[in-house]
């Protein structure tokens, strides 16, 4: 296989700017790394276990805490023990955390546009759907190496 078709290199680099897109425009918040990812997801799963959270997001639980951590010192989110298990930590978004979610999606709006601006509404909605179909052919090899 020749370099150019090493299509892991090819998303690394849309990854890698996608990340400095995003640390760039949500600096000076202090939301560095994955904070903005637990954030838009406390946004709509308010409560979710630390370990709930982690698997959501496909990342592992020392990424979760270590992120759920730095999200607490800002005040962008708050941990309380599980009341029926107490080894449980439910986390939450706080009200500053809320304040940051829409500019966190219309930084995502924006770097959409950007990555998607040489596209015809054809071809976006086609890599969109290869996308989709990549994602869920992942998921089908995680469920199957789990077992």
């Amino acid at each position: 296989m020749k370099q150019s078709e090493r299509i892991g290199a090819k998303i690394g680099y849309i990854f890698s700017h996608n990340h400095f897109y995003i640390e760039n425009a949500l600096e000076s918040y202090n939301l560095k790394g994955p904070m903005f990812a637990f954030l838009l997801t406390l946004s709509h799963k308010d409560g979710c276990s630390q370990e709930g959270l982690a698997r959501y997001l496909n990342l592992s639980k020392a990424t979760a805490t270590r992120a759920i951590v730095a999200l607490e010192k800002e005040g962008y989110a708050y941990r309380e023990k599980d009341d029926d298990d107490r080894r449980i930590y439910r986390v939450f978004i706080s009200d500053k955390g809320r304040e940051v979610i829409p500019l966190i999606n219309r930084t995502l709006h924006e770097w959409n546009q950007i990555l998607l601006s040489e596209f015809s509404e054809e071809e976006e909605a086609i890599f969109r759907k290869l996308l989709d179909k990549a994602k869920d052919t992942l998921i089908e090899f995680d469920r199957g190496s789990e077992n």
